[in-house]
């Protein structure tokens, strides 16, 4: 598995490490994800759109999340390589289906449903608890808003947000829906719940199609789904991406 994030690639960006220590992330961020780009999609993908998506969200050039009055930290945000790898995936492969679980305030929703958008096509089908937002890992102040209330009505028409248990409604929408593009894994996090969710989905994403793992770091789940499939992946600081033959 590539390691994407691995202080070895930085070498070759003398430069973008110093900026990073002083606080500037873009350039190493974009050349990590740019080299993470070649390595996935070997060097079939055009590098010129993934360019592109990563000068929208440096120029911010995205719909705003709805209001943060309650003041709290979220997860995969724009200032991580991981969050900005979700946006330029999906603004580049262009998914029609794309299945997420664990939406939870709806940042990671919102980064997603800001690419299709941009793509004028695809939509997002979410899967959470209701109410999932009390994780004291996110939310110190222990307000229930509720799940994906970042997600403004501006973004929404591309967007089923489904609340219920994963083990009932992703064989749901498996029937529902045939094949996806893309599946994003950030629910439950334990060993056992994170090979259900890649099991049950694996079939389900088209050939070409993508699988995305937030925290992979916690268990070797992540690694040994991509090991047994032989699929091609990469690794963020917690992050993951592979690739199905």
């Amino acid at each position: 598995m590539f390691q994407a994030s691995n202080k070895i690639n930085y070498i070759n960006h003398p430069i973008s490490i110093f900026e990073f220590a002083m606080g500037k992330k873009n350039n190493l961020h974009r050349a990590i994800i740019l080299k993470s780009a070649k390595y996935l999609f070997d060097n079939d993908t055009n590098l010129e759109q993934w360019k592109t998506a990563l000068n929208e969200l440096e120029k911010n050039d995205l719909i705003p999340t709805s209001k943060n009055e309650f003041n709290i930290p979220v997860g995969n945000n724009l200032n991580t390589t991981f969050g900005k790898w979700i946006y330029c995936v999906v603004r580049v492969t262009k998914p029609e289906f794309m299945i997420e679980t664990g939406v939870a305030h709806g940042y990671s929703s919102w980064i997603i449903l800001n690419a299709m958008k941009k793509n004028k096509k695809g939509k997002l089908y979410s899967v959470d608890l209701p109410n999932n937002d009390t994780n004291a890992a996110y939310n110190f102040q222990k307000v229930t808003p509720q799940t994906g209330w970042l997600v403004p009505d501006e973004l929404k028409m591309q967007w089923e947000l489904h609340l219920g248990d994963a083990y009932q409604l992703l064989p749901h929408l498996i029937n529902k829906l045939n094949k996806i593009d893309i599946f994003f894994h950030d629910s439950d996090h334990s060993y056992e719940h994170m090979k259900f969710e890649f099991n049950t989905m694996y079939p389900a994403i088209k050939a070409g199609g993508i699988i995305l793992s937030d925290d992979v770091h916690k268990n070797a789940s992540f690694t040994e789904f991509t090991s047994q499939h032989q699929l091609k992946a990469l690794r963020f600081n917690k992050g993951g991406c592979a690739i199905i033959k």
